[in-house]
């Protein structure tokens, strides 16, 4: 499992996998909002690939999100439930991670866009609002950008920065890390030793479950290896977000995290200032939350949400 931030992922295709948690659950290092129902698996073929999304179903405007890197769809199990009364909501496993084909292309942020773009197209969704995650809301920002008749408004998850001016030479990401385990609770501990315990909880016990292949012995192998996300990587360092080219109203949600020394915190609040100078109906929120702020922040981002996108 790799991602910006450490991001989530993991599976096993367990198709129609449904996580039901009470509220609240001792299990978990937060209140579960439960209990958690999660859609059966949906499929679709977009440009030769067969991608895996989830359907909340729910009435009103059509609602879009999109993981960060290394996350599956299930990553937003928490939130979507609480959204669904006023929105339909939809959620886009990005190609090469979890139930979606693993491929040799389009590992660029431009190319997952006109994946977003495909789906909708094939749901016969004319205009959507969009919600993205770290690298999701690169994804978010490149398709409101070519494509302005498509989206409403446009929310970012802690995920409007230019990863191409990220001062840190190696990214955690790049480091050297295990791609296959004994058992799959082995990688269930390897996936909880890299990410803060606020944020377990079924919808990262569900992005788990989709991001590995099991092998005839037990053994599992992570499909995000440090190998196989390397060409998302690179795509994310060389990206800038097309800001000036956005005309919907854009909301960015930033996590403070934990204290971040320069130039690290320096890049973070450039990335900052830069989309409100430079977005035309710009609106900025920060929260005290780790980089999954929709999980351990959920019920401020939901409210968040709400406000925007009225």
């Amino acid at each position: 499992m790799r991602g910006r931030w450490l991001e989530g992922a993991i599976s096993g295709g367990l198709k129609g996998f449904r996580s039901r948690s009470s509220p609240g659950s001792s299990r978990y290092g937060h209140p579960v909002p439960g209990p958690i129902d999660i859609p059966s698996d949906q499929f679709v073929i977009l440009d030769g690939v067969r991608f895996h999304y989830l359907d909340w179903g729910g009435n009103g405007d059509p609602l879009l999100l999109l993981a960060g890197l290394g996350c599956t769809a299930h990553i937003f199990a928490e939130l979507s439930p609480h959204l669904s009364d006023r929105f339909r909501v939809i959620a886009l496993t990005r190609r090469g991670h979890g139930l979606t084909d693993q491929v040799q292309s389009g590992h660029g942020l431009a190319d997952a866009a006109e994946d977003a773009r495909r789906l909708l197209d094939s749901l016969g969704i004319d205009r959507a609002h969009v919600v993205g995650h770290s690298m999701g809301g690169g994804e978010a920002s490149a398709l409101t950008a070519r494509h302005p008749g498509r989206v409403a408004k446009v929310v970012y998850l802690d995920g409007a920065y230019d990863w191409a001016d990220n001062p840190t030479p190696e990214w955690a990401e790049e480091a050297a890390s295990p791609d296959r385990f004994p058992t799959f609770g082995d990688y269930v501990d390897f996936v909880h030793s890299l990410l803060p315990e606020d944020i377990r909880g079924p919808a990262l016990d569900a992005v788990m479950r989709t991001s590995v292949d099991t092998q005839p012995d037990g053994s599992v192998v992570d499909k995000c290896s440090a190998a196989a996300c390397a060409p998302f990587v690179q795509a994310l360092k060389a990206f800038r977000h097309p800001y000036s080219d956005i005309s919907a109203p854009a909301l960015a949600i930033y996590s403070r995290g934990d204290e971040r020394e320069a130039p690290e915190a320096t890049w973070r609040a450039a990335c900052r200032d830069r989309f409100a100078a430079e977005t035309a109906d710009a609106h900025v929120i920060e929260l005290q939350a780790s980089h999954y702020l929709f999980i351990d922040r959920r019920d401020d981002v939901l409210a968040a949400l709400r406000a925007f996108l009225a």
